[in-house]
């Protein structure tokens, strides 16, 4: 039997939240791996020669929507006296939106999209969270998963062409919260939104009973007073 399938891919894609956020250090493996590059080709600046005591490769989704992950292979970890990082004037290497994920047959997929990837714009992961702060990721060679991917394939006879493993940390002043979601529920609304509490929403009832209480304490208070 013979199954045909199309690949539809969108213009302009709108990036959601992804499934993977947080500040991770990662090490890679594969026949394609994350290189150090300057997107754009050129800086808009001259960059400021600054001694690094320690060198990672960084995987970051820490903008406010968490709708973008940033890959810079040769991240500056060092920081100041104060705690601030010394490198505040590189860029990523890499700029990937997420634009959806889901589970199926046990796995866990993500298609991200970059607009300056000269083979494929869209690309698929295989993704799975080994523990508590270690997540393992694989990334296809085009815009889909081979069957065969799993997070930890690393090359071309499995559709993958770099595979990471990458350790949860934060900085003191990173400010970037760790987030995980399988894609066991896809739909469910999961957005980076504040929650503003509201007393308005709490009826004339509740305010009835905070002044009681307000009321008892002060009668409470007044008693000791006497004593």
């Amino acid at each position: 039997m013979n199954v045909s399938k199309t690949i539809t891919e969108s213009k302009n894609p709108i990036p959601i939240r992804c499934p993977v956020a947080g500040k991770f250090n990662f090490t890679q493996r594969g026949d394609v791996p994350f290189e150090t590059r300057i997107l754009g080709g050129v800086t808009d600046s001259p960059r400021p020669n600054l001694y690094c005591k320690e060198n990672i490769s960084d995987l970051s989704v820490c903008d406010t929507d968490q709708k973008e992950m940033a890959i810079d292979e040769t991240f500056c970890l060092s920081v100041d006296h104060l705690g601030a990082p010394v490198d505040i004037y590189s860029d990523p290497d890499y700029k990937l939106k997420c634009i959806g994920f889901w589970k199926e047959n046990l796995k866990s997929y993500l298609i991200t999209y970059d607009e300056l990837d000269a083979f494929s714009k869209y690309r698929c992961w295989v993704y799975q969270r080994a523990d508590l702060n270690r997540v393992l990721m694989s990334e296809s060679i085009g815009a889909y998963c081979d069957l065969k991917q799993d997070v930890t394939s690393w090359n071309y006879t499995e559709g993958a062409a770099v595979a990471i493993e990458m350790q949860e940390y934060e900085r003191e002043r990173d400010q970037c919260p760790m987030h995980f979601d399988d894609g066991t529920n896809p739909w469910l609304l999961s957005e980076n939104t504040l929650k503003i509490f509201s007393w308005d929403g709490y009826g004339a009832a509740h305010k009835t009973e905070i002044r009681n209480l307000l009321l008892f304490a002060m009668g409470a208070l007044y008693l000791l007073v006497l004593r």
